[in-house]
């Protein structure tokens, strides 16, 4: 007896160990195994039918699946991508050449705030509060951050390639071989295979939850900027109500990254009451949005409070960043379903001993 506890000890540690050394030398994918965990859950619905259309050639189907997947998703994304990094690299050069014009950055800045300075000094006495300084010392360190934003932009983009490319490999070996390792993970459990089911299943339903949240946010805050767009009397408002749609799944600042630079276009320009419709309705109507829409498509699926999915959700984000829109929540999920289990656990011997005494 003794013998066969050291050993399980011994083996115990053991595992701890190598986990411990497992998580360190995957740490730079997990991010994009992750993802694949989300696109092969929510993909394999579609996946299963593929299935059935190949007569259950595994390797066939699977590699048809991620095939259509990179189609629907990795051209799609690669070329927004590459876009926007042109942009950002236009947009850089112009900033460049004008704070040149205008005798560095600092005085380039200086004449751009100029006007709304002008306008918010009819009602505060702005020189108490030394505003001149304040933009010379922030100016410069933009103009430090500019310097480096080609090569950002370009690592960024490089790092975006390398983990699709993962994410689509484990996304093919999921749909492969997914089911069989789920049911190995299940039989790990010290949990009947009713509980186990559970567990997947609230996992499955919260992933799927959060994909109806993100889509359903995005169309409702690209059409939110469109209309404000379309208001204030922006050129291709449809084009900008896209671009919001698309940003709003990046975290804390979302869709801000279009209504934010156009309203400040606006009151640099002179636009100043237009300018402050936008960034009120930005601020109230379309960030707000989020925090209505997203619970209450992803409480519809999942059985969790609304004020559970916010915190869980803004915390996940924080914690993980674009990832944490689903992690948060199926953390929340997988915690709910483990109280119930343990819950009906609790309640079986005292049941079975009511039965007894009878």
């Amino acid at each position: 007896m003794n013998s066969k506890r050291t050993t399980i000890v011994f083996l115990v540690t053991l595992i701890l160990i190598v986990l411990g050394f497992t998580f360190v030398i995957t740490q730079p994918f997990l991010k994009p195994f992750a993802f694949a965990i989300i696109l092969a859950v929510v993909f394999y619905p579609l996946h299963e039918r593929i299935l059935r259309w190949t007569k259950q050639r595994v390797g066939s189907a699977s590699l048809l699946s991620t095939l259509l997947l990179i189609l629907l998703f990795g051209v799609p994304t690669f070329i927004i991508t590459m876009l926007a990094a042109n942009e950002a690299l236009t947009a850089a050069h112009y900033l460049s050449r004008r704070s040149a014009e205008e005798g560095g950055f600092t005085l380039f800045a200086m004449t751009l705030v100029d006007r709304p300075l002008q306008f918010v000094g009819r009602w505060i006495d702005l020189p108490r509060y030394d505003i001149n300084n304040i933009i010379r010392s922030n100016a410069q360190k933009v103009s430090v951050y500019m310097v480096g934003l080609g090569a950002n932009v370009l690592g960024g983009v490089a790092r975006f390639i390398t983990d699709s490319l993962i994410t689509f490999v484990v996304v093919f070996f999921l749909f492969r071989d997914g089911k069989d390792w789920a049911y190995r993970a299940g039989m790990l459990m010290p949990l009947s295979p009713e509980q186990v089911a559970r567990l997947y299943r609230n996992i499955a339903d919260t992933i799927i939850a959060n994909v109806y949240g993100i889509l359903s946010v995005g169309v409702a805050q690209g059409v939110l900027t469109g209309i404000a767009m379309r208001i204030v009397g922006m050129p291709s408002s449809l084009l900008l109500g896209l671009g919001a749609g698309f940003a709003s799944i990046i975290p804390v600042v979302g869709s801000a990254l279009v209504w934010g630079p156009v309203a400040i276009y606006l009151l640099v320009t002179g636009s100043i009451w237009k300018g402050v419709f936008l960034l009120l309705w930005g601020v109230l109507v379309v960030s707000s949005i989020d925090n209505v829409i997203r619970p209450w498509v992803v409480g519809g699926r999942v059985e969790l409070h609304p004020l559970v999915l916010v915190f869980f959700i803004l915390g996940g984000v924080q914690s993980f960043g674009f990832l944490g829109l689903f992690l948060g929540p199926v953390i929340a999920s997988v915690l709910a379903a483990l109280g119930d289990i343990l819950r009906e656990e609790l309640k079986q011997p005292s049941e079975s001993a009511a039965g007894f005494g009878a």
